[in-house]
């Protein structure tokens, strides 16, 4: 019944949380509200591990976006104008690059890379016109995306952390003295 109890909580908070990050995240300069929630998403995944995995974690989807802007930068600037297949070919060296950087922690850091790059893409695509309408305007908004992009990933970063420090691992605290005292 504790779990349950626990689990609505949970609900509850994230739901308040995502209204009004979603409400607000225009005039925050997220730029991608649901990076947030997918970033929220996949750090949940990790379970006990968050907390240890979680620098890592961070850094990857850093490195994520960082990899998506250079992927935009190469696929609208330096490659010939094939979109899809310029896509592809600059999605290809990143991931390469994605699973090259993070072998030494790879499970930590390609799940969140890969968020990171696919999520400034997803946000970026919107202002593709710009290059062809308004060129100038095109690499400041790509910045800006930037920095809204992970603004947003690290904000649901910071969230998955806080409700497992807050709720969930002091269940797991409790689940763990509990089948401790009941061994002696």
């Amino acid at each position: 019944m504790e779990n349950v109890k626990r689990n609505a909580i949970l609900a509850v908070v994230l739901a308040v949380v995502t209204f009004f990050w979603i409400w607000l995240f225009d005039w925050l300069g997220a730029k991608a509200y649901w990076a947030a929630l997918v970033a929220f998403g996949v750090c949940m995944a990790y379970g006990p591990a968050l907390m240890r995995s979680l620098p890592w974690m961070t850094l990857g989807s850093v490195l994520g976006v960082l990899a998506g802007l250079l992927s935009f930068v190469l696929y609208m600037l330096v490659f010939p104008l094939y979109y899809g297949l310029s896509v592809a070919i600059a999605g290809a060296i990143f991931i390469l690059i994605a699973v090259l950087v993070s072998i030494p922690k790879m499970r930590e850091m390609l799940p969140m890379y890969l968020v990171g790059w696919g999520v400034f893409l997803g946000a970026v695509s919107r202002f593709d016109y710009l290059l062809m309408e308004k060129p100038v305007e095109a690499l400041p908004r790509a910045i800006t995306t930037l920095f809204g992009t992970v603004l947003s990933l690290l904000f649901g970063m910071l969230l998955a952390a806080v409700l497992d420090a807050l709720i969930i691992s002091p269940r797991r605290k409790e689940a763990v003295e509990t089948s401790g005292t009941g061994s002696e």
